[in-house]
């Protein structure tokens, strides 16, 4: 059954003014007009509006591991636990610390007083453990590399790591699979999945982030040496436990969840969204979804859990899909749109009522929209310098990273763009491809060249409302 968790559903309240919507560049179409809002004015605000971030009770015991132990945080929907915090301007007096770190497009993940980045230098692949506190660095774990990436994009790495209690898991550019004690960075096993499975070639690396819970590590590889596509290992020892399908490989995460007592493996590959069994890697349906692929369209968003829906998206033009799992395993398709949201890398954001997700530059030149979860609709859009961007939910509001290096702020809102931080002057240098984090009060951002620290918790008690 699905669960939910009543402490994580923050309070706050989403009544904004008419300047507000104009702010953030387009309301829907009821919105009230001027007069309207000037007889408004003495009226009592609306009751605080509790928002659901759709926390389910089987990931509760994750940020034990870490404020921000994977690709998508603890719960795997891109929303973070914290609260107290503001929509602060990024200033010089806001900056906790800044350090130097090589390329890739890779996310930092965050223990409880560490963070781990994997990053490259010269012909080395390494994963930094730093303190949270300060940047400095604790550990490093060197690895050579010679990938070089035949277009015009970063030579990686690419993955995101992964935490559990006591191990770091990383995949390199060349599907070398690392697992390092996270107490000192000592190697514990490594895996050569290249020679193992033969990921197919492609314009870009490997790049799909592991997926790591109840003791195994679940792999997008895209194999092509037998049936392949998804590898689980066990996380103890390395050793493989099932491999599965003969589909390409793409950047989408797995997931593993339970929905009517029964356990799902969601994979989105080259062509189809599927449900495995985890224990076997057995299919229990598939549906094909997704873009064609080339070297500018690649399936690199992961798919998104809301109580008993499945949402993927896909871009330039795939678009996008829910699904709703039936009691008996099986699937429906709710809803589906061509140009809704079509996101290339960015990742999707589900709270309460609605999904938020960017669209890609060939759809109206790249916009944050909110989808309606239930038909699909789209209930607004806000067009900025951010274009695409990346994104993170915590305490009421989406936390934004363009592209280009823009950094913005929007207050949770189905009913409309409530901009609480326009995108001002880039905080970091582009392209930036890494989503940003939160660690309690502190927001934790990268580019190719630079990692940074930055303190955004509430000045006053209006800030935290």
């Amino acid at each position: 059954m699905v669960g939910h968790s009543t402490l994580l559903k923050t309070v706050f309240y989403v009544c904004c003014s008419l300047s507000a919507f104009a702010a953030g560049g387009c309301g829907r179409p009821d919105v009230p007009s001027p007069a309207e809002t000037s007889t408004q004015k003495n009226e009592t605000p609306p009751a605080p509006v509790a928002l659901d971030y759709h926390i389910r009770d089987e990931f509760e015991q994750r940020t034990d591991w870490g404020h921000w132990p994977n690709l998508t945080g603890p719960y795997f929907n891109s929303s973070s636990p914290a609260e107290a915090l503001g929509a602060p301007p990024l200033e010089s007096s806001r900056k906790i610390w800044e350090v130097v770190v090589g390329t890739g497009y890779s996310t930092p993940v965050v223990g409880q007083e560490h963070i781990f980045v994997f990053h490259r230098q010269a012909d080395e692949e390494i994963v930094d453990c730093r303190s949270l506190s300060n940047g400095k660095v604790r550990w490093q774990f060197r690895f050579p590399t010679a990938y070089e990436c035949p277009v015009e994009y970063s030579n990686g790495p690419y993955s995101t790591p992964a935490l559990d209690a006591e191990c770091v898991y990383a995949l390199g550019t060349e599907a070398k699979f690392y697992c390092l004690n996270r107490s000192d960075g000592e190697l514990k096993w490594i895996r050569d999945l290249q020679l193992d499975y033969e990921p197919e070639a492609w314009d870009f690396p490997v790049g799909s982030s592991p997926l790591v819970i109840d003791g195994r590590v679940y792999l997008n590889l895209g194999g092509s040496k037998g049936d392949s596509c998804i590898v689980a290992l066990d996380a103890e020892s390395g050793d493989t436990i099932w491999t599965a399908l003969n589909d390409g490989r793409s950047y989408a995460t797995p997931r593993l969840v339970t929905i009517h007592d029964q356990k799902h493996l969601i994979v989105f590959t080259d062509r189809y969204i599927w449900s495995l069994d985890p224990e076997k890697g057995s299919v229990r349906w598939q549906v094909e979804f997704g873009v064609k692929k080339s070297p500018a369209r690649v399936n690199a968003v992961s798919p998104l859990v809301v109580e008993d829906m499945i949402v993927v998206t896909a871009g330039p033009g795939g678009g996008v899909l829910c699904l709703q799992i039936l009691p008996d395993g099986s699937q429906r398709e709710l809803w589906t749109d061509r140009r809704a949201l079509d996101s290339q890398f960015n990742n999707i954001v589900g709270v309460s009522d609605a999904v938020y997700g960017f669209t890609s530059k060939w759809n109206r030149q790249a916009q944050l929209r909110c989808l309606s979860i239930q038909s699909g609709e789209i209930l607004w859009e806000y067009a900025s310098d951010l274009m695409r961007g990346s994104m993170i939910a915590a305490d009421g509001k989406l936390y934004l990273l363009g592209e280009d290096g823009h950094f913005g702020v929007v207050a949770i809102n189905s009913s409309g763009p409530n901009v609480l931080l326009e995108p001002g002057e880039p905080v970091l240098k582009s392209p930036c491809y890494s989503a940003p984090v939160i660690a309690g009060t502190t927001l934790i951002l990268r580019d190719e060249e630079k990692m940074q620290a930055w303190n955004i918790s509430a000045q006053s008690s209006s800030e935290a409302e």
